[in-house]
């Protein structure tokens, strides 16, 4: 399981700086997919083909699932 975490980290080292210049990209991670294997989560802001098509199903062997996560801003206050 290290191995395939460190496997996915490496990937997203390289292409996360592309990635999220993507419009309707929010965010690039790490977590499980639906069958239980290690993954990279795309996060996409909404759910439209022209991003999603971007992707492959997975890249080196790993998985790449898409997640709609909505509009992300990190500033706001939370308190």
């Amino acid at each position: 399981m290290e191995n395939a975490k460190r496997h996915a980290g490496d990937i997203i080292n390289r292409y996360k700086e592309i990635w999220m210049k993507l419009e309707n990209v929010t965010a690039v991670g790490t977590g499980k997919a639906r069958d239980g294997r290690i993954c990279i989560i795309i996060s996409l802001e909404n759910d439209e083909a022209s991003t999603r098509d971007i992707f492959p199903v997975e890249i080196e062997g790993v998985p790449i699932e898409i997640k709609i996560s909505g509009k992300i801003d990190a500033s706001q206050n939370l308190l």
